[in-house]
């Protein structure tokens, strides 16, 4: 009995020592200090920025020292005829060239209101000097007269189809006319008592010359639907020239024919993919030059291989050739970082600031693919050298007036934001190239035959910038307080 009596006291008095040891416990924890809060400072939002960047050359080399006026800013073009404007603000601004002795170049580049920050907008302008004038006096004009580009800028460009493809694709100068613009002035064409501008014609003469140049594109545009996919038919020059005196007025029936000898030997164009523009001095646009009946005006291959068009009245013109313009989603290109950086501070409360995101921005756009092997699966393996040659230097063009720049990527050292690194925290940044691909197609007559072919080009368009932190609860092992 007295065994019993002292087994269960022995079990009251452990039983009573290990409560009092788990109030101790537990009081004792509460009196530890709580975890120290991190430290938080505010990082400023990145600085809104756009940039609208270009070249101006001149017989393809880089022009130095060109004043460029890009809204109310005026720049001025490096020794490799690079130019770079930073705006704040979304909107249109007019960016235009005109050196002494040159064809002025004009366009204008739209920040659309939904561009997304750090957006890149690249323009380039080909300066031609002007041609010397030729004086004609109408009443010796026994017989036509015909007046030919004389610019010291256009004196390479070959005059007749057998001289083209004599340069191989990779030695091709983009931004140079193809071809050059003749014009022929039947006798009669010319009188003075109809010319709606007074003056243009003088006591009998008038001077007269003919340019041939690369149009500047008509407007460049932020890429504002990422996810847009289009594809549309677009003339293209095979040669532009201004015709001057601007307004010099020809008889309808008997009109002054303008032409370029065929560029591509063994190659035509479709007639219905050939067309007549001229640039409408009131709206500053190129527009398909129509009859009377609304028809376009007819461009078509002589014997002499020389593509023709007849014009009534001086302006701006050119023989277009119609292309396909295919541009494709814009992609974000994962396997590309142009920027990385990160800071692990989840084990201190103490922020660490001033930490300076930068990356390296592309842009620009180069060819994708071999363009002559591209032609030849197109053409045929045996396609001679001069036509691969020629078909290169053709699409080539092609590519930059749809691209509105010479091919080639140019970098540029930015600084995305400076950021702070709050307590407990940890920051990754990555910053990505963003592309867009542009597809020309063009259709071609080959041996009798309609041959299509088709060259593509990576365009850098902008950047994607992934900032991301996440906060740690200090209180809870491995848990996370949230992320920006």
């Amino acid at each position: 009995m007295k065994s019993v009596k002292w087994l269960y006291v022995s079990a009251l008095a452990i039983a009573f020592g290990m409560l009092s040891f788990g109030t101790i416990a537990c009081h004792d924890d509460d009196d530890d200090p709580k975890p120290e809060e991190g430290e938080v400072i505010e990082t400023p939002k990145p600085v809104v920025e756009y940039y609208i960047m270009g070249t101006v050359t001149s017989k393809g080399v880089g022009k130095n020292g060109v004043t460029v006026k890009v809204g109310d800013k005026n720049c001025t073009t490096d020794a490799d005829g690079k130019f770079s404007v930073t705006e704040s603000n979304v909107g249109t601004y007019e960016v235009s060239v005109a050196p002494n002795g040159y064809l002025s170049q004009k366009t204008s580049v739209t920040i659309a209101d939904n561009a997304e920050n750090r957006s890149v907008l690249t323009v380039a302008f080909a300066l031609t000097e002007e041609s010397q004038k030729t004086e004609v006096k109408l009443d010796e004009m026994d017989e036509p007269v015909k007046i030919e580009d004389s610019s010291a800028s256009n004196e390479a460009i070959p005059t007749k189809t057998e001289d083209f493809g004599k340069v191989e694709p990779e030695n091709v100068v983009e931004d140079i006319p193809l071809a050059k613009v003749e014009m022929e002035i039947p006798k009669g064409a010319i009188k003075e008592e109809n010319q709606t501008v007074s003056g243009i014609v003088d006591d009998g003469k008038v001077e007269i010359s003919v340019t041939t140049f690369v149009p500047a594109p008509q407007e460049v545009v932020t890429e504002v639907e990422p996810a847009k996919e289009e594809s549309v038919d677009k003339g293209i020059p095979l040669a532009a020239a201004q015709f001057k005196p601007d307004g010099l007025q020809f008889e309808k029936e008997n009109p002054v024919i303008i032409s370029i000898p065929n560029p591509i030997p063994g190659i035509a164009f479709p007639d219905d993919y050939m067309q007549l523009t001229y640039l409408n001095p009131e709206s500053g646009k190129w527009e398909v030059e129509r009859q009377e009946d609304n028809k376009k005006v007819e461009v078509s291959l002589d014997d002499n291989n020389n593509y023709k068009a007849p014009v009534t009245h001086f302006s701006a013109y050119a023989i277009e050739n119609i292309v396909n313009s295919k541009i494709e989603k814009e992609v974000i290109q994962k396997d590309e970082a142009l920027g990385q950086a990160s800071r692990d501070n989840s084990e201190n409360a103490k922020a660490v600031t001033g930490i300076v995101l930068k990356y390296t921005e592309k842009a620009g756009w180069d060819y994708v693919g071999d363009i002559a092997q591209i032609i030849k699966n197109a053409l045929g393996s045996d396609a001679p050298e001069a036509t691969v040659n020629a078909m290169a230097a053709y699409l080539k063009t092609r590519m930059y007036s749809l691209m509105g720049s010479t091919s080639g990527i140019v970098t540029t050292e930015r600084t995305y934001n400076t950021v702070n690194v709050n307590g407990y925290t940890e920051m990754n940044y990555t910053c990505y190239a963003k592309t867009r691909t542009t597809t020309l197609t063009t259709k071609v007559i080959y041996n009798g035959q309609t041959k299509t072919i088709s060259i593509s080009a990576k365009r850098y368009t902008g950047t994607d910038q992934q900032y991301k932190t996440v906060t740690y609860n200090p209180t809870h092992s491995g848990g996370k307080g949230g992320s920006i």
